[in-house]
């Protein structure tokens, strides 16, 4: 196995010796995976503060206005920020109809600000109103300590799940897991894991993993119940006793099997074996399974070294994964996908517009065959009721080192996919952000991309963070964007008939606040709506991811059957080259906005052409329309006349050319 290993490494030193090597523009900004806050330990806060949670958000009110309920608190945004990524923080049962918010509990007293302290928000009746919320139910305490700063059973960067032994709510339990300090080295290797009943929590139980490798455990990043009693908890094998994270080649699975005598879990641990090029740590792992349990599929973003370079590059990231289809029992050899080359996902392959491979490289230009793709450092993943893998993802043009560029169009966020388990591949682009990473004192987050699947398998759902705001290049100010996709029908959902992803929480009581966001697992299915539950953790100092932070849930956005209009060409015919629609998009302001007379529409117009505006109301009915006719390119602008029009929110279009780009305005 060695030997085959170091020849097809070998092999690919070759062929990148001949390859063309195809140079980026040194205007183009790339983003490195971040490392450094996987191993270090967030400063000890000593805050005694209070979070008072703010009054019940009324926006629902307004059409097209998500509602905002304010739910538990942190002591600090580390849980959710700091190695939070995709964890498995918030998850609803369609058949309770109820969903949790798991986190760390606090501000408080000993340990430092209940940090180690671990609870749940419960809403029942899908959490719609306040008042089916419970929040901040403690479920675990930390009490072991050596005499440092920290209790070595604090637990930290929790995930969990509901398990419903039984036939209603006050059988379910909550199923948690969370990486610990040990009591042997004082940093990380140990494990706090328990079930606690929903409604019961004293009703619970504790238990501590202290370091005992091999396998060298750490954080774990995926959490899934594959239905009958059966859990399954993701990690990277890691030695970290140096100081420094070495990659061990496996990805740990800890197996959970439900105990009806002792009403609690039981788990094993076991490998499954991850060889990467270099030996470089993947970026992230996660897991998911259908909704029978039956197939599970884990998947990494990494390099195995397995495929060859393009465009010169070898060093990008790429998913691999495994597959079960015995409920987790036994797994398939790692399945990498590519993305890129002539044997590359042509929707993700075509997703750039000649214009916008002209603007990224310096010539000569490469082929879209001699582009190399890599995936940015995080990821989540579904499964379909037909046992097929869903991942949600932000794939983008690879710089040198495992770099994503992340110049304007440069990525993209995909669902990649594969219609019959795993023997072909196929992606459909769900919107181009804006920004990509945000700094917020010691923590940084990228588009933080959630997935969601609807419990009859045949929708599934992908949210992502953005900000969207001109003038502003780091993602800083992000709300939550979102899109669905019709597995029966191959349409995706739709903005006013314009093949847009949804911005979730514009004018809402978390606009340009949505950080560190996250979604359920499951969404909730009423008559032809399905409900996609996502939790802000907002931040009291987006300076100091220390301060205390409160928890906010959004309860009503949903998609309707008939929103998936935008149909999507098949996998098996040829896929349409990328129109450059960003740009445009990124360059259009409206301002004032909201506006109560006049406002005024900036557009930086790439190249000349004939400009058709208009204003629909939230109807569709068209309340406005202004033929510009031909405009030159250049930074242009317009007026709109509010006066005559009722308070509300309208949508202003732009033809240009007839490309359409649409943006929310509101009369007051």
């Amino acid at each position: 196995m060695k030997k085959i290993l170091l020849f097809s490494v070998a092999l690919i030193i070759g062929l990148a010796v001949t390859a063309q090597n195809f140079q980026l523009k040194n205007s183009v900004p790339t983003a490195k995976k971040v490392t450094e806050q996987a191993v270090g330990i967030e400063p000890a806060s000593t805050s005694n503060a209070t979070v008072t949670p703010g009054p019940v958000m009324v926006n629902g009110d307004g059409v097209d206005v998500v509602s905002v309920i304010t739910i538990g608190t942190s002591a600090n945004a580390y849980g959710n920020g700091y190695a939070g990524g995709q964890k498995t923080l918030v998850w609803a049962d369609p058949l309770l109809g109820v969903v949790q918010n798991f986190h760390r509990l606090g501000p408080g007293a000993t340990p430092p600000s209940f940090s180690g302290y671990l609870g749940f928000d419960l809403g029942i009746n899908k959490g719609m109103t306040s008042t089916d919320w419970t929040v901040n139910n403690q479920v675990y305490n930390a009490v072991e300590n050596a005499g440092g700063t920290y209790f070595v059973d604090a637990a930290r960067y929790p995930q969990a799940v509901i398990y419903n032994p039984g036939t209603g709510i006050d059988d379910a339990v909550c199923a948690f897991f969370a990486p610990n300090l040990s009591n042997t080295l004082s940093t990380w290797g140990g494990l706090s894991y328990g079930t606690a009943k929903l409604t019961n929590t004293a009703d619970s139980t504790k238990h501590l993993y202290w370091y005992a490798p091999p396998p060298y455990t750490y954080i774990p990043d995926g959490m899934m119940l594959l239905g009958d009693g059966k859990i399954i908890v993701t990690d990277l094998d890691q030695n970290w006793e140096s100081g420094a994270v070495e990659y061990q080649g496996n990805i740990i699975l800890t197996t959970g099997v439900w105990n009806a005598t002792d009403m609690d879990f039981e788990y094993t641990m076991s490998l499954l074996e991850h060889p990467t090029l270099d030996n470089q740590r993947p970026a992230n792992e996660r897991i998911a399974a259908s909704p029978n349990g039956m197939h599970v599929w884990v998947v990494s973003l990494a390099n195995t070294g397995d495929l060859p370079p393009v465009g010169g590059v070898q060093e990008r990231f790429y998913p691999i994964l495994w597959h079960s289809a015995d409920y987790g029992v036994t797994w398939s050899d790692p399945i990498p996908v590519q993305l890129d080359g002539t044997d590359g996902i042509d929707p993700i392959k075509n997703f750039l517009s000649d214009y916008r491979i002209e603007q990224l490289y310096t010539p000569p230009f490469p082929t879209r065959d001699e582009i190399p793709y890599t995936t940015a450092f995080d990821c989540d993943i579904v499964v379909d009721a037909w046992g097929n893998p869903h991942i949600g993802v932000v794939v983008g043009v690879s710089a040198d080192g495992y770099s994503i560029a992340t110049g304007d169009s440069s990525y993209a966020v995909f669902d990649v996919y594969s219609p019959d388990k795993g023997d072909t591949w196929c992606a459909a682009l769900m919107g181009h952000p804006w920004t990509f990473r945000g700094d917020y004192g010691d923590l940084t987050e990228d588009n933080r991309v959630n997935a969601s699947v609807n419990y009859a398998g045949d929708k599934v759902f992908f949210t992502w963070i953005d900000t969207q705001v001109p003038g502003i290049t780091d993602n800083i100010n992000p709300d939550v964007f979102a899109r669905g996709f019709d597995l029966v029908l191959n349409a995706l959902t739709s903005v006013n008939g314009d093949d847009q992803p949804n911005n979730v929480t514009f004018l809402s009581d978390v606009t340009q606040q949505a950080y560190f966001s996250t979604a359920s697992y499951y969404t909730f299915s009423v008559g032809e709506f399905d409900y996609i539950p996502i939790v802000s953790e907002l931040l009291s100092d987006p300076n100091d991811p220390a301060a205390p932070v409160t928890f906010k849930y959004i309860p009503d956005f949903a998609y309707q059957d008939g929103d998936f209009t935008i149909m999507r060409p098949d996998c098996s015919v040829p896929f349409p080259v990328g129109v450059d629609n960003r740009k445009a998009e990124l360059e259009i302001s409206i301002y004032p906005n909201p506006v109560t007379d006049i406002a005024v529409m900036k557009v930086n117009m790439i190249q000349g052409g004939n400009v058709q505006i208009s204003l629909t109301n939230m109807l569709g009915q068209t309340v406005m329309n202004l033929n510009k006719g031909f405009v030159a390119a250049g930074n242009q602008q317009f007026t709109l006349d509010a006066r005559n029009l009722n308070a509300g929110v309208y949508f202003a279009t732009v033809q240009i050319n007839g490309e359409k780009y649409t943006r929310k305005v509101v009369v007051e």
